[in-house]
C-alpha cells in the first residue's frame, strides 16, 4: 500500500487534479507536492516549527533534527493542494484494504455505523461565512460550529466516509450520503434519531440491511411491544404524510416494509426496542441484538480518538481549506494506522497466549504515534518492508486488554481547544 502511495504521489496525473492552481508545483521549492500532502497527514500535534523540522529531517535521513523549512512556508504553500487529495487518498487506501478480503465481518456482515457529531472550529470571518455562526448553553458568545458524519467500519475500525459540513444540514441528508459507499453484504446500524421510512426504504434499494435503536415514545408499535412483555414481533411500517406527500410530488412509488422489532432488557432495568429488516429469526436469534447493536459504540469511541487522540478540534490553521485539510488528514491517519494494525491476531494470541482473562488489541493511541513517526521514513528512500517490520513489532509490543461489559458516564465537559500555530516551540 505504501508503494501505491509513493506512485499516486509522483503521479502528474494526481498532482494536477489535486493542486489549487495549474502553476502550483511547477517549480522546485521547499515543498513538492509529496511532501505538504505527507505532513498534513502525519497528524500535527505539536507546534507547527517543531513538526516541521521533525518531520523533514525524517524525510531526509537526518540523524539530528535540523531546519529545512519555515512555519510561514508551511502555511503559503498548503493553500496549493486541495482537500480532496486526501479523500481521494483515503478513498483509495479504504478500496485496496477491502480488495484484499481479510475484513472482519459479523454473520457475514460488513457492519456500518452511521453517525454524526459535532465539532469546534477556529472563530474567523471566513469560517463565519462558511460554516455559520450559533449560541451554545456551554459558553457565552457565539462559536463556529461544524457537523461531522460518518459511516465507519466497527469491526475494522476504518471510517468509510466521512464529512464535515454545515451545522444546518441534517443527520438524515448526509446518511443518505453515506448510502453511496455501502453495498450488498452490508448492514447499517443507526442510532435512534435516524429511524425513518424514507431512510430505510433507501437503505434498502442498496440491498443492505439495517439494525437501529428506536425512540420509544415517538414509535407506536415500540410501545406496545414494551407493555406486552413480548421479546419481539414482526409488523409492517409506512411513510407519514409529508413522506407521502413527496413520494407523490416527486412520482416515486412504494410499499409498506415489513420489519422485526425486538426488545432488549438492560441491566439497569430500562428497555430498547431495536427495529431490524433481519426477519429470520431462525438465522438471527432474539439474543444476537444485544450484542450486536452495542457494537454500535465503536463508532462514538471513533469520535473520541478524532477529538482527543488526533486533537481534531486543535486545527493547524484558522482557513476553510486549512481545517478541511486538517480533519480529512486525520481520517486518513486513522485509518492507516487501522489497516497496518489489521492482521495481527495471530501475533497477539502467540504473544497472550498466557493471558486466559482477557483477549488484548494493539494499543491504537501508541499506535497511531508509531505510524505518524514512521510515515515520512517510509518515503526516504528507506527499505519499505524493513519499516514495516519494525512498526508491526511496536505495535504487537503494545498491547491493551479488551475489558467486556464495561460502561461510562459520558463526559459533557468543556475540551481544551487550541490553535497549534501559536503552540510554543
Amino acid at each position: 500500500m505504501i508503494k501505491k502511495w509513493n506512485t499516486l504521489l509522483d503521479s502528474d496525473d494526481f498532482i494536477s487534479t489535486y493542486r489549487t492552481r495549474d502553476n502550483d508545483f511547477t517549480r522546485r521549492r521547499s515543498f513538492s507536492f509529496k511532501s505538504l500532502f505527507l505532513f498534513i497527514t502525519s497528524s500535527i500535534q505539536s507546534s507547527l516549527q517543531r513538526e516541521l523540522d521533525r518531520f523533514f529531517s525524517a524525510l531526509n535521513n537526518k540523524a539530528v533534527t535540523e531546519r529545512f523549512v519555515t512555519q510561514s512556508a508551511f502555511s503559503q504553500a498548503r493553500n496549493k493542494i486541495k482537500p480532496e487529495a486526501f479523500i481521494e487518498m483515503n478513498r483509495w487506501s479504504i478500496n485496496d484494504f477491502y480488495h484484499r478480503g481479510a475484513q472482519k465481518k459479523w454473520h457475514g456482515f460488513r457492519l456500518i455505523a452511521i453517525d454524526g457529531s459535532e465539532v469546534f472550529l477556529p472563530k474567523t470571518e471566513a469560517t463565519r461565512q462558511f460554516f455559520g455562526e450559533y449560541t451554545t448553553n456551554f459558553m457565552n458568545g457565539t462559536v463556529i460550529l461544524a457537523r461531522v458524519s460518518k459511516a465507519y467500519d466497527v469491526l475494522n475500525k476504518i471510517s468509510i466516509d466521512a464529512k464535515l459540513v454545515k451545522r444546518e444540514i441534517g443527520e438524515h441528508t448526509l446518511a443518505n450520503e453515506h448510502l453511496k459507499y455501502l453495498s450488498a453484504g452490508d448492514l447499517c446500524l443507526l442510532d435512534r434519531g435516524y429511524p425513518s421510512f424514507d431512510l430505510f426504504r433507501n437503505i434498502l434499494e442498496k440491498d443492505v440491511h439495517f439494525c437501529s435503536r428506536l425512540p420509544i415514545s415517538n414509535w407506536r408499535v415500540a410501545q406496545d411491544l414494551v407493555a406486552s412483555g413480548e421479546k419481539e414481533i414482526i409488523a409492517e411500517i409506512k411513510p407519514g404524510y409529508l413522506i407521502r406527500k413527496k413520494y407523490k410530488e416527486q412520482n416515486i412509488a412504494h410499499e409498506t416494509i415489513k420489519c422485526r422489532f425486538i426488545r432488549i432488557d438492560l441491566s439497569g432495568g430500562e428497555k430498547e426496542v431495536l427495529i431490524t429488516s433481519l426477519l429470520d429469526t431462525a438465522k438471527y436469534p432474539h439474543e444476537l441484538f444485544k450484542e450486536l447493536y452495542h457494537l454500535r459504540w465503536e463508532v462514538e469511541e471513533s469520535y473520541k480518538k478524532d477529538k482527543h487522540r488526533l486533537q481534531l478540534e486543535n486545527f493547524s490553521g484558522k482557513t476553510v481549506i486549512a481545517i478541511l485539510q486538517d480533519f480529512h488528514a486525520n481520517i486518513l491517519m486513522s485509518n492507516l494506522t487501522a489497516i497496518l494494525s489489521s492482521q495481527l491476531e495471530k501475533e497477539i494470541r502467540e504473544k497472550t497466549n498466557r493471558s486466559i482473562k482477557y483477549k488484548y488489541q494493539v494499543n491504537f493511541t501508541t499506535a497511531l504515534a508509531k505510524v505518524k513517526e514512521m510515515l515520512p521514513k517510509f518515503f526516504s528512500g528507506k527499505n519499505i518492508l524493513e519499516l514495516l517490520e519494525k512498526l508491526i513489532r511496536m505495535f504487537v509490543c503494545n498491547l491493551v486488554p479488551v475489558r467486556p461489559n464495561r460502561s461510562f458516564k459520558r463526559y459533557m465537559g468543556k475540551r481544551k481547544r487550541y490553535t497549534k500555530c501559536y503552540l510554543a516551540l
